[in-house]
């Protein structure tokens, strides 16, 4: 059996821990994927679409109409491709969800 650090967790890491084993949510790669989603995007996209999670392998993009979540879909391979270097942590497909 493991020892435990003497020290507290904080309670960020807790929250992530018991958040995914939940709900398989993956809130560490969170801070990467909004900070990259920008660039990956472009603009116009970025200020409309905003990722909100990524739960058992899928990134669920908020969207405010039908339109932007067929452009998110026609561009999630694309998209996908920039967080390639995530290793097994890195989102298998984008669902675009609209949320005006």
């Amino acid at each position: 059996m493991a020892r435990r650090s003497p020290e507290p967790e904080k309670l960020g890491q807790t929250l992530r821990a018991l958040i995914g084993r939940f709900q398989h949510v993956d809130l560490d790669v969170m801070p990467t994927i909004l900070e990259r989603w920008p660039e990956l995007v472009g603009g116009a996209l970025a200020d409309r679409c905003q990722p909100e999670v990524v739960r058992a392998g899928v990134l669920f993009v908020r969207v405010p109409t039908g339109a932007f979540a067929q452009k998110i879909s026609l561009e999630s391979e694309r998209i996908l491709e920039g967080f390639a270097d995530l290793g097994e942590a890195r989102p298998q497909s984008i669902t675009a969800v609209v949320r005006g």
